[in-house]
């Protein structure tokens, strides 16, 4: 077999390569990887083919480390193309070997990678020496088919949530798409809001800020308002990429929360993504099925519910996985792990 590892230094090229794979993950974006270098972060694309075929592509961020260490990172990536199907354990290693023996900048402590593999195909795919470690992205998220009709969507959520957009109509809440300059300011507040309200640690204005500003000129992100006599009563950072819409932020006013403006929210954004000719709506981070699992957080039962209430398929993907270029130092880094 005649494996090749390409650099891919073209935007249209790349795209077109990630669009052809089932799932069109927007950290494997061209415009993801323009961000992150923005903000200080070197960035490779990588193409595996044998005999020309593409078969595997990821985009990998450098993070820098003390001592002149770094690692490497595939949010969301490697993604496998159509015609890695079915024989994704072979490509995947053979995209390991040749990226392993790629020249890279600094000295590599160790590869992080999120296959975009389902837990059930990629359970027995990874090489034993790779190390499962926390979830840098969700590794689960649910779906939403933008194929379906209206009526079908309505019909898969659960009752109370359809009951909850009817509320949010009653109560008079509309919908608009952020198209202000200090709209991403309003954003910004409700989240600080939001995070003291539900205890948790948002990322940060400078980073939002710089997300929402850098996708938007390349038409890729939207910020959409849920607001009640001129109030803003919620709002999402929405990211559209190939086929896909992903609802990545979301935010909420701790007043009048009886209005259910989340719910409308959502609605109005699966209906516009419907509209426009897209085919999924994820919703990016939520429990897995099992309380057991290793990605399993008390702390998104919450948020996990809420996303159930939609309908969907609940997609649970193999995880985060490390994989050591120098074990010695890979475990002084991390000496809690426990190498395979």
């Amino acid at each position: 077999m005649s494996f090749s590892l390409e650099l891919v230094q073209d935007a249209e090229i790349w795209d077109a390569l990630v669009y052809t794979s089932p799932w069109n993950a927007f950290p494997q974006s061209w415009q993801w990887g323009v961000f992150q270098e923005a903000q200080g972060n070197t960035v490779r694309r990588f193409v595996l083919r044998e005999q020309g075929v593409p078969l595997v592509v990821c985009q990998l961020l450098q993070y820098k480390r003390s001592f002149g260490m770094s690692y490497w990172v595939g949010v969301r990536g490697p993604v496998f193309l159509p015609a890695a199907k079915g024989r994704e354990r072979e490509f995947f290693h053979a995209f390991l070997t040749q990226l392993t023996g790629q020249d890279f900048p600094d000295h590599a402590l160790f590869f992080r990678f999120e296959p975009m593999l389902s837990s059930d195909i990629g359970k027995n795919i990874m090489p034993i020496r790779m190390v499962r470690t926390s979830a840098r992205s969700p590794a689960a998220t649910r779906v939403l088919s933008l194929r379906k009709t209206e009526a079908e969507l309505l019909a898969e959520m659960h009752s109370k949530t359809r009951y909850n957009i009817r509320v949010a109509q009653k109560q008079g809440v509309v919908v608009r798409v952020g198209d202000q300059p200090e709209d991403i300011e309003r954003f910004l507040r409700l989240t600080k809001e939001t995070s003291k309200r539900d205890a948790f640690t948002p990322h940060g204005d400078a980073y939002l800020r710089a997300t929402y500003e850098s996708l938007a000129a390349s038409g890729m992100s939207r910020l959409r308002f849920a607001e009640k006599d001129g109030k803003i009563l919620a709002a999402n950072m929405e990211i559209v990429y190939g086929d896909t819409l992903t609802y990545l932020h979301g935010a909420s006013s701790s007043h009048e929360r009886q209005a259910m403006a989340p719910y409308l929210l959502h609605w109005e954004a699966i209906q516009a993504a419907r509209q426009a000719g897209l085919e999924r709506y994820d919703l990016w981070g939520c429990n897995p099925e099992l309380t057991s699992s290793y990605y399993y957080k008390k702390s998104w039962e919450g948020i996990s519910r809420f996303k159930q209430g939609w309908g969907g398929e609940l997609i649970e993907l193999i995880g985060t996985w490390d994989l050591p270029v120098n074990r010695l130092f890979y475990l002084l880094a991390f000496p809690k792990t426990v190498l395979r």
